[in-house]
């Protein structure tokens, strides 16, 4: 029998099985190498073809491979758009280290500037600008109070707040991590800060903050809207702008940005022809079919809608994405619509909600993935039959190749219908029919990232599964309340954390929750993102679908297939693939459909 190379060059991953029959002789992989269908890419294949050779011992006679079509696929962030709330600005809400007790209302007073001549009555609010000193800040509101100057409050533009107030003498509230650029706009500001894990009274009372403000009855509304955000936490900051200064509705402040660049456009989508803001798509998305949304872009667009000249988004370098991925352009600046195949996104703010986490302890952000499939190649498959010297042919699609690999799983059913989940998209395959949706994999290591604020590589681990605190040493607590002894002591940075077991030990990644609630949170952004995707891609056929099973790397996520399951209508079983259980051989386990498909090609598979 002739050994046969199943090659499945994917965007992310190359990966290999070779068959000598109805054997499967080894799997291999390693990461596709450029973009999927380059040069490049297909000698990153040969080169793990002949490492699989070296490896065994045998030769390949043949291969076989799908056309190779790429796929751009980007997961964005987009910072929260707080609602319009006319003069009230909110400055700061929720810091870490706030200090002292209390709250007021008074004028900006900045350390840098004269002080104002002012009524006697009136109080003030420090504002520490950035640059200044925590030292000289100190000595500057010590010599204020020797003076008589009524300070109430004092504001930080750095993080310095805890050092500041530990220098004077008053108890007055101190908060840093302030937006002192929209600060500088306002006329009064209101300060308050509670003990940790106390409600704010005067902030989230409206008729308070109204009253605090002296604001009409036009107004009252934007102070129920401001107070409403501000529930669940104990510290925050309210300025009252000039009519002139309020920035309209629909945009947000982007910290450290000036000017042109201080206000953000709310993000847009385009579907049926129509556009919508994300945030209003995000509540409708899992009910539109894949490929719905057509377009992606931000700012104003021309009236009547031109899907050739809007202002689209200007996307960071993955390794600078961060809480403010997305970056108004300038007025000037205009980039062609990113146009799509499809696109999904999670609001986590909705996520939090659900899991009923306390304001403030997670990121409220939008995590969005797009998915657009370029145009296909050449010759793929004479280019790899020259690399690797022997007939190279092209066996279907690599959706069809996933399915006939991922039905060689013991107790899999011929009318089952296969999910392959990868970091971009999930291909779900049923015997009649393909779809290919955008968000997967990424899009949960983004949602983890931006809910907890840490870097992508870190939720890459805390992502997959249950953590544990480390309590001192060697003593932790699980997310089940079980309490036990480490094998060997914690390093010290892990003491009082949250943390999972990465590449190298422990990573911790958190104070701010306990396990059993990050649990939660865990297993609400693997439904939002997972569940939520696959029963827009399965499109009403779970009715009919009597047997899912899942494939691909996020697949090795034990928590997976009980997300799905409780996720699916009853009598719908969901299960992880067991790739080649069916042949001789060692199987490959969750991964490798679709190279294991491509083997078995032509060959009655």
């Amino acid at each position: 029998m002739p050994v046969i190379a199943g090659v499945d060059v994917g965007n992310a991953t190359t990966e290999v099985a070779v068959l000598d029959g109805g054997r499967l002789l080894g799997v291999d992989r390693l990461p596709t190498r450029g973009r999927k269908g380059s040069a490049e890419s297909l000698r990153g294949a040969a080169a793990l073809v002949r490492r699989l050779e070296r490896r065994h011992g045998w030769r390949v006679d043949e291969a076989r491979i799908a056309p190779l079509r790429a796929v751009d696929t980007h997961t964005l962030t987009v910072p929260p758009i707080r609602p319009p709330t006319g003069r009230l600005q909110l400055l700061a809400a929720g810091v870490a280290t706030p200090g002292g007790r209390g709250s007021c209302v008074g004028v900006p007073l900045w350390l840098d500037r004269p002080v104002p001549a002012e009524p006697a009555e009136r109080r003030f609010v420090a504002v520490v600008p950035q640059g200044l000193g925590y030292s000289q800040a100190a000595e500057r509101l010590r010599g204020l109070a020797g003076a008589g100057v009524p300070v109430a409050a004092v504001l930080v533009a750095g993080d310095e707040g805890v050092l500041i107030a530990n220098r004077i003498d008053a108890r007055v509230p101190v908060i840093d991590q302030v937006d002192v650029a929209a600060a500088a706009l306002c006329s009064l500001v209101a300060v308050e800060v509670r003990p940790p894990g106390q409600p704010l009274t005067l902030l989230a009372d409206p008729v308070a903050l109204a009253a605090a403000l002296q604001l009409g009855e036009r107004e009252a509304g934007d102070a129920v809207t401001l107070s409403r955000s501000l529930v669940d936490y104990s510290n925050a900051v309210v300025g009252l702008a000039t009519a002139a200064d309020a920035p309209p509705p629909g945009t947000a402040r982007l910290p450290g940005r000036r000017a042109a660049h201080l206000l953000q456009p709310e993000p847009w989508v385009v579907a049926h022809g129509t556009r919508l803001t994300l945030r209003e798509a995000c509540a409708v998305l899992p009910d539109w079919p894949v490929g719905t949304v057509t377009g992606y872009g931000t700012g104003p667009s021309p009236a009547p809608l031109s899907l050739s000249s809007v202002v689209g988004p200007t996307l960071l370098p993955e390794e600078q994405r961060g809480p403010h991925a997305l970056i108004a352009a300038g007025a000037s600046e205009r980039h062609k619509l990113n146009e799509l195949d499809d696109l999904f996104a999670v609001d986590l703010a909705a996520v939090a909600d659900a899991a009923t986490a306390r304001r403030g302890s997670l990121g409220r952000a939008i995590v969005a993935a797009s998915l657009h499939r370029l145009d296909a190649g050449t010759d793929h498959a004479g280019q790899l039959a020259g690399l690797l010297g022997c007939p190279v042919s092209v066996a279907g699609t690599e959706p069809a190749a996933a399915r006939r690999g991922a039905l060689t799983t013991p107790g899999a059913r011929p009318d089952a219908v296969v999910v392959d989940v990868g970091a971009g998209t999930i291909d779900v395959i049923a015997p009649d029919s393909e779809v290919v949706a955008a968000g997967a994999g990424d899009l949960l290591t983004a949602a983890a990232a931006q809910t907890l604020g840490i870097s992508l590589a870190a939720a890459e681990w805390v992502k997959r599964g249950p953590c544990l605190r480390v309590d001192g040493a060697q003593r932790f607590e699980a997310e089940d309340g079980s309490r036990g002894f480490l094998d060997r002591p914690a390093p010290a940075s892990a003491a009082g954390t949250l943390a999972v077991m990465g590449p190298a030990g422990l990573l911790p990644f958190g104070r701010g929750h306990s396990p059993a609630e990050w649990r939660a949170i865990r297993l609400r952004l693997k439904q939002a993102v997972f569940a939520v995707n696959l029963r827009r891609a399965l499109a009403g056929r779970p009715a009919t679908a009597g047997q899912i099973l899942i494939v691909g790397g996020p697949a090795a996520d034990d928590e997976l297939t009980g997300v799905l399951l409780r996720s699916l209508p009853p009598g719908v079983a969901a299960g992880r693939g067991n790739v080649g259980g069916t042949l001789s051989g060692p199987p490959a386990g969750h991964r490798y459909a679709a190279a294991v498909g491509l083997a078995l090609a032509g060959d009655g598979g």
